[in-house]
């Protein structure tokens, strides 16, 4: 009796962090003190292995690059796992805001496009099929509303679809 609660006391420890310190503000690099910094998000955790490297270095790393333009932590508890396997790192993330329109770019898009396409027997067509896989073929056929395309898988054997003009985009090369 006695060795199954110790043994389910230690595995309940095992999984657990004990507190080794609060910092008011921690960095891996340079702080500049004419820099305005800003708070860039709260309560930010992040963990490290001790195996690989300097733990501690590592999780306050892994924190501050969770948010776009981190430096550094402020009001930072540190946490070592009981098994000393694991540091926890939690608290502030404070650094230059990254500007919202970083990364995107604006295009004008012509939504609607006029011009006359003419089908042809012969004429290479590529469309979409319901699975989403572009394909190509032959025009064998002409309808009103449709063209009959000719297309080969993989294994050279060919089929025959039948699909609406809107499906078709005509290949020119």
């Amino acid at each position: 009796m006695k060795k199954s609660v110790i043994i389910i006391l230690l595995l309940s420890l095992s999984s657990c962090y004990y507190r080794i310190g609060d910092l008011t503000i921690i960095s891996n690099r340079n702080v500049d003190s004419k820099t305005d910094y800003k708070m860039l998000k709260q309560y930010v955790v992040a963990t490290a292995k001790s195996k690989k490297g300097d733990p501690l270095e590592n999780a306050l790393d892994n924190a501050v690059k969770k948010v776009p333009g981190g430096e550094f932590m402020k009001n930072t508890k540190i946490y070592v796992k009981v098994n000393g396997k694991k540091i926890k790192v939690e608290g502030d993330v404070w650094g230059i805001p990254v500007p919202a329109t970083t990364g995107t770019v604006t295009t004008n898009v012509t939504k609607s496009v006029e011009a006359t396409i003419k089908f042809e027997v012969g004429d290479r067509v590529s469309y979409k099929t319901f699975f989403g896989k572009i394909e190509e073929g032959i025009i064998l056929g002409l309808n009103t509303n449709s063209a009959i395309v000719e297309t080969k898988d993989s294994k050279g054997v060919s089929k025959k679809v039948e699909l609406s003009y809107e499906k078709l985009t005509k290949i020119t090369h």
